[in-house]
This record gives structure tokens, C-alpha cells and sequence, in this order.
């Protein structure tokens, strides 16, 4: 995926910080659904840390939930072409 610019990467932390207090998994398992790469991911940890303290981000890099299978990739290009130009 390309460099999300940062108006992306706030829609990305929003979306994660809404689907995770919707009761939807969480907060790994909701970041590794969307395709990004390990830069991006670190920016989304660190917005949703900065916006939402409350969050208990411990060891949620080492976690699995944050790998994204096959199957879920198809899905994920879909919601990523919201973001191409």
C-alpha cells in the first residue's frame, strides 16, 4: 500500500478506535485487518495511543492477531481503494 497521507491515516485510527469500542475484537486484531505495512501500523498505534490513552497497547506488535491471512487480504483490497487517488 502506498504512504497513507495523514487526513488516511486519521480515518484509519478513527475507524479502528470506533470498530473497537462497537465491541468488534481488539484493538490488534482490528489493526490487522487493514493492509499496512510496518511503518504504517506504528503511526496507527501511536495516533490511537495519543487519542485514546485509556487502550492497553501492550505487546500488541508481537501479537498474531496483527498478521493478516490470505482470505482477509481480498477483503482488505477492497476498503484499501477508498484510499487511491
Amino acid at each position: 500500500m502506498a504512504a497513507l497521507t495523514e487526513a488516511q491515516l486519521r480515518i484509519c485510527v478513527h475507524a479502528c478506535i470506533t470498530r473497537y469500542d462497537r465491541g468488534e475484537g481488539d484493538i490488534a486484531t482490528i489493526i490487522g485487518s487493514y493492509a499496512l505495512d510496518t511503518e504504517q501500523r506504528k503511526k496507527v498505534i501511536k495516533n490511537i495511543i495519543s487519542n485514546r490513552s485509556d487502550l492497553l497497547l501492550d505487546n500488541i506488535e508481537d501479537s498474531p492477531s496483527m498478521e493478516v491471512s490470505s482470505a482477509q487480504r481480498e477483503t482488505i483490497k477492497w476498503y484499501s481503494s477508498i484510499f487511491r487517488k
